[in-house]
């Protein structure tokens, strides 16, 4: 079994990753280290940066994770800034931002980065078609309250945690894809 270190501070993106990993004899090691994010509309470039950082402070391989949200109808807004937006504004606000909108899709694009201690980095994205609810529902960020992922019953909010951990492991993402290529690398 190999082990890796993903920073981060989300309790549910570790079960998520220890989750689908572990299909793979990765074993997941969290840590929360306070990374200061580089500012950027470019969602793999927050992410590639702040595990390069991360790897540099941990003198460890590590694995990090960003996500954007870009909802049609308002020209792609909040994308990468959706963690400083929500503190403001969220579900609700998000939702009167959309009031008398009848585009209501989007998308998530989540990147995850693997970075080394000498600079090395590969990154490994996804991105995932969502409609926004009328109301919030559920539990969670404010996203998982509003959206609606494409094949999902209800909104992401609402599933159960055995419900979320299985579509992460049935759906091909950016966790799987990692999986596959750093099993493969023979580090």
């Amino acid at each position: 079994m190999k082990d890796l270190v993903f920073v981060t501070g989300n309790k549910h993106k570790l079960e998520i990753a220890q989750s689908v990993l572990g299909l793979y004899d990765i074993n997941v090691k969290n840590i929360d280290l306070n990374v200061d994010e580089v500012q950027s509309e470019n969602i793999e470039e927050v992410a590639i940066k702040s595990a390069l950082k991360a790897a540099k402070e941990l003198n460890a391989p590590v694995i990090k994770t960003d996500v954007g949200f870009e909802i049609e109808a308002l020209n792609g807004f909040p994308g990468a800034f959706g963690k400083y937006v929500f503190k403001w504004l969220e579900a609700d606000g998000i939702l009167k931002l959309l009031e008398n909108k009848e585009n209501r899709n989007g998308k998530a694009i989540e990147v995850l980065a693997y970075a080394t201690p000498s600079g090395d980095y590969k990154a490994f994205k996804t991105e995932t078609k969502f409609t926004i609810r009328m109301t919030p529902k559920g539990e969670g960020s404010t996203m998982d309250k509003l959206m609606k992922i494409e094949g999902q019953e209800d909104n992401y909010g609402s599933l159960s945690l055995e419900e979320k951990l299985k579509w992460w492991k049935e759906n091909n993402n950016y966790f799987h894809e990692f999986a596959k290529w750093y099993v493969n690398k023979g580090e």
